[in-house]
């Protein structure tokens, strides 16, 4: 996903982000997604930044498990 201020972005980066929200939340689709970005700019990008921060996490946590998973086979393996 692009970085950039979502009060500058045109009509098709608004719908492009809105559908990066909608396919990773649980909990909305893509109109209310789109409805977010174009109305409540600064909600859109808080939830743009919390999913990469998600995403960093969930990156983190796999090399965790393979480092662990690497230990054991070293030590026992």
């Amino acid at each position: 996903m692009t970085r950039g201020s979502v009060k500058t972005m045109d009509e098709q980066e608004q719908r492009q982000l809105a559908k990066f929200l909608a396919d990773t939340s649980e909990v909305f689709g893509f109109d209310t997604a789109l409805e977010i970005v174009k109305r409540r700019p600064a909600d859109a990008e808080r939830l743009l930044r919390m999913r990469e921060r998600t995403a960093r996490q969930q990156k983190e946590m796999e090399r965790g498990r393979a480092r662990r998973k690497r230990a054991l086979i070293e030590d026992y393996g």
